[in-house]
Parts: C-alpha cells; structure tokens; sequence
C-alpha cells in the first residue's frame, strides 16, 4: 500500500483544471456534517476509508480523531464498525496502516516479546527488566528521556518515587519529558493534556492513557523498567 504524503497530485490538478465543480463538491463534502461533533466526524470518516481503503486518508484521519480525544479503542472500534461493507482483508490492512504510525496506544500486549499493555501490567512471564537510567541522571530536572527496543520512555521522579511512561502524549506526539510536572501528573508541552503518572490516565480525557511500567529502583541508585 503507498503512503504518499501531502495535498493529491491528482485534486491539485482537478483545482487547476475543472476549479468550479471542485469548488462545490468540497464546499458540500464541508457542509455535510455540520451537525456532528468532530470527533464523531472524523471517526466516521475512519469506516469510510478503510471502506475504500486508503492508506493516507486514513492517517489523516487516525490523527485528526485522537487529536479531538478519540481513544484508540475508540479508533479500533471505528475500523471494524467497516467489517460488513469492507470485508475482513481491508480491516486487517487498514490495521496494517495505523500500526505502522507507530502511534501511542496502539502497541499489541506481548508483541515482539518485550511490548507492554497500555495498562502497564506485565505482558507475558517472558518480560524482562531493562535498565534505563540511575536516579543520579534524572537530576535536578527529575526526568529523564530513553530509547529502549524502538520505544521512547519518559522517566519521572514524583514525591520519592520514580514513574515511567510512555514518552509521546497520545493527542499530537508532544514529548511528555518536557511537560511541566506537578505532583504526580505531568502536562503536555504542546496542548496541555494532562496525565497521571501512576495509571497513565489522561485527565482531561479519561478514555485516553498513555502507557505505565513496573519499576524498580536499585540500592545503588540504577533504575529498570519491566518490558
């Protein structure tokens, strides 16, 4: 399946050649869901594209979902409402595609053998502790950044205690080791969705998390994280 990017070479081209009729189916494809929320507008878009099956449309809309707080079981549940008019091949591609976004929410439990549910409870007995820093780096800041298996962790150290999460807000990928840390619940830098470090749960929308990790915290100051 391609992923192009950006605006279509192809309604580009229609813009420049046919700019009348363009002009109206937009303005009507604009007006047709005046009266849905765009939440519920953009999911439903998500069915039409897995429908049709198109790999771009449906990132776009993936994002523009979750970035008005659709969860992804809430995205998931969007792509298999498509099953009876698109068939079981085009469910499992347009799963395909979301998965390859690499998106926060969406990691299968056990995948890989060192993924890790979205609740952060152990995945499988063949998970393991993976060292991903000492409290002495966290510093003054108390935070820290890592990269373990292609996964990016946030590191936090709140009222004594030290919380991993994952490191990409949900919403628009903000980085959440550069949030603003209160308490136990940092804030994302970007549009300020604010998370609890213990459960991952977002407060401003509680249908959204982003993933948390048993931790343990050595004598000697090293920190590991259970993948």
């Amino acid at each position: 399946m391609g992923k192009a990017k950006g605006k279509s070479r192809g309604l580009a081209y229609l813009q420049q050649v046919r700019p009348q009729a363009v002009s109206h189916l937009l303005r009507f494809f604009r007006e047709s869901g005046q009266h849905l929320e765009p939440r519920t507008r953009f999911l439903i878009s998500i069915v039409t594209k897995v429908i049709n099956l198109s790999p771009r449309g449906l990132q776009q809309y993936v994002r523009r979902a979750l970035a008005e707080g659709a969860s992804p079981d809430e995205i998931i549940d969007a792509v298999l409402c498509a099953y009876p008019c698109a068939g079981l091949t085009k469910v499992v591609d347009a799963l395909d595609v979301i998965l390859d976004m690499k998106l926060p929410g969406f990691e299968a439990p056990g995948e890989g053998g060192d993924s890790t549910a979205a609740e952060g409870q152990a995945a499988s007995a063949e998970d393991e502790w993976v060292e991903v820093g000492t409290r002495e780096e966290l510093g003054e800041a108390e935070r820290l950044e890592v990269n373990v298996a292609d996964r990016s962790l946030a590191v936090f150290e709140a009222d004594g205690e030290v919380f991993v999460i994952d490191g990409l807000c949900p919403h628009r990928s903000g980085p959440l080791v550069r949030g603003q840390l209160q308490g136990k619940t940092v804030t994302c830098p970007l549009h300020q969705w604010q998370f609890d470090l213990e459960s991952g749960v977002c407060q401003d929308n509680p249908g959204v998390r982003v993933g948390t990790y048993e931790v343990r915290v050595e004598d000697d100051g090293r920190i590991l994280v259970k993948l």
